[in-house]
């Protein structure tokens, strides 16, 4: 689990930047690779103010994730064909608290990453020009000698002029959105639809603790 956690810190490090760099490129690799430098940048200028308050990692992502992330097709896709059953201001709710979710979930994973020991090493480039969805393949490499973690972008384009947006990541073959999606679907069918809004409403609200030992195996209470 830790190694999983620390390929997913270092992956979604690599799918945020400024708005501009997505817009400048079409290809989903060299946009990896750009994005990765921009925020490790980042993650070491403003590590005192991270410091001084861990609710800060939220802004940053909320800023530099969300722009270049298909949260809304994550959303449907966790849904699955409960998606269909949802009115649709229940869509629009779901996507909303669930992106909220996500910035929160993945703010806690970042109290894990150190910039001085991670880092990522992309594959061969390829030929994405006529792609609409794309696979880009890396390697987390992290210092101690530990084996390296692969790693599987997956990212999707609506028209070949739009920018690339990520939506999943695999990491040693397993899926973040399968894995959200057994678990969204684990709390519907507990709690029903109202109860996971809750539910995911007060996780997305939580602090960020730098202490904390994060879990990410389900949304048990």
């Amino acid at each position: 689990m830790k190694s999983f956690l620390l390929a997913m810190v270092v992956a979604i490090s690599s799918v945020v930047a400024p708005v501009a760099m997505a817009t400048e490129t079409q290809n989903p690799y060299q946009l990896l690779q750009g994005i990765a430098e921009e925020v490790v940048d980042r993650i070491t200028n403003e590590r005192s103010e991270i410091t001084e308050n861990p609710n800060y990692l939220r802004s940053i992502l909320a800023e530099e994730l969300l722009p270049h992330t298909d949260h809304e097709f994550a959303a449907r896709m966790v849904l699955g064909r409960n998606w269909q059953r949802l009115e649709p201001a229940q869509q629009d709710l779901f996507v909303t608290v669930f992106r909220d979710y996500l910035v929160t979930t993945y703010s806690k994973v970042f109290t894990q990453f150190d910039e001085t020991k991670h880092s990522l090493t992309f594959g061969r480039e390829e030929d994405y020009a006529n792609e609409r969805r794309v696979v880009v393949r890396a390697q987390l490499v992290e210092e101690g000698g530990r084996p390296p973690v692969r790693l599987d972008f997956h990212l999707q384009r609506r028209t070949p002029e739009s920018p690339w947006l990520a939506y999943d990541l695999v990491a040693e073959g397993v899926s973040m959105l399968n894995a959200q999606q057994s678990e969204i679907q684990a709390s519907l069918r507990q709690r029903g639809f109202q109860g996971t809004i809750e539910l995911l409403q007060e996780r997305a609200n939580a602090d960020i603790d730098l202490d904390e030992e994060v879990d990410l195996e389900g949304l048990d209470d």
